[in-house]
């Protein structure tokens, strides 16, 4: 059975606290709607581009980009499809997101089918694991420079086995901090390398998926790819922890994931940092929109709690637990609103029962 180990380090420690606070910061955040969608946007094009550059893929962003936004775009290249599939795949994991589908087998052969997808306009079902090499044939993961390997993953036919124990690991482990837990599926499923190709990809959206569906998404803002990008030889060498080539030298069971949780951790905080300081910047741009002669703090208030959800009706007495007073102060203090335009009837002629923010706001 799949038991990993570990030993906390300081850095480690220190850094989830450090998302914690960053997660809290992001989930409570105001973001106008259209600033919202741009950020999402930004993220999933960002994962696309910079997950398959670390394979080797040469696309600069503004490529990628082109790619994804043309829908009549007819990729040719496999440079071009593994772009559209990682993208697909994002996709797919943010449907699967709302359902929260748990990772088992199934799930990771439907996501593998769609990245490492080769046939364009078809659509996948379920990838196969790795069968066993011909005679004299070794598959390695091999060094893109020196061409010796890297990595000789465990034979074929120790994949099925590894796999299962990993998803029931992942199903029961309910006690580790979720970013650790991301980070030893990513590790693991790497070790195994079940596929013939695109494991690597496949590792780093399952930790993604991971961390969306346990609430470490932080609305999808952050891309933890591009740094992994800007430090390809750091992300190596932890992920490898300078254990033997041979899967069952030493790789099968290594006694300290430390280094690599560390790594790990270290990156979340950089890309949960980044993506602060964008909200931070967009709620500027905010406070210089509301600062204005004509609302007081309480219009402020009420403004920011409604731009949350800018098409949605609120009642009464949601306002009233916002400022802690009866919905019949709020009442009497919605008439003033409504002369001002900051709000709307929703419902109701004689009585009004809810509201909108007014339309100024919401467009």
């Amino acid at each position: 059975m799949f038991s990993p180990k570990f030993q906390y380090t300081d850095n480690i420690v220190a850094d989830l606290g450090k998302i914690e606070k960053y997660r809290t910061v992001l989930d409570m955040s105001i973001v106008p709607p259209y600033v919202e969608s741009e950020l999402k946007e930004q993220a999933k094009l960002k994962m696309s581009h910079f997950s398959t550059r670390i394979e080797g893929n040469p696309l600069n962003f503004e490529q990628v980009k082109d790619i994804i936004k043309k829908k009549d775009y007819k990729a040719k290249h496999r440079s071009e499809i593994e772009i559209r599939n990682y993208w697909d795949a994002l996709t797919f994991l943010d449907e699967h997101k709302a359902l929260k589908t748990p990772i088992d087998e199934k799930f990771i052969k439907k996501l593998h089918a769609i990245i490492d997808n080769d046939k364009p306009g078809r659509m996948p079902k379920e990838s196969k694991y790795r069968e066993p090499t011909p005679p004299g044939v070794l598959f390695a993961v091999y060094d893109s420079i020196t061409r010796d390997p890297s990595y000789i993953p465990p034979e074929a036919k120790d994949v099925p086995i590894l796999m299962k124990e990993l998803v029931q690991w992942l199903a029961k482990e309910n006690k580790l901090a979720v970013p650790i837990k991301a980070a030893i599926l990513s590790y693991q499923f790497l070790t195994i390398h079940p596929f013939n190709d695109g494991n690597g990809r496949t590792a780093r959206a399952l930790a993604t998926y991971l961390l969306s569906i346990e609430g470490y998404d932080v609305r999808g803002f952050y891309s933890m790819e591009e740094f992994y990008v800007s430090d390809l030889k750091g992300y190596y060498e932890s992920i490898q922890m300078n254990l033997p080539v041979l899967y069952y030298d030493g790789r099968n069971a290594p006694s300290d994931l430390a280094p690599w949780i560390e790594y790990f951790v270290r990156v979340m905080v950089l890309a949960f940092e980044k993506a602060v300081t964008s909200i931070k910047n967009t709620a500027m741009e905010l406070d210089k929109y509301l600062d204005t002669d004509d609302l007081n703090k309480k219009d402020k208030t009420l403004l920011t709690y409604m731009l949350r959800r800018p098409n949605q009706s609120f009642k009464p007495k949601e306002i009233a637990e916002l400022f802690s007073v009866t919905p019949r102060a709020i009442s009497k203090w919605a008439k003033d609103w409504v002369t001002k335009g900051l709000i709307e009837p929703a419902s109701g002629e004689k009585r009004v029962t809810s509201y909108f923010l007014g339309q100024k706001y919401r467009s």
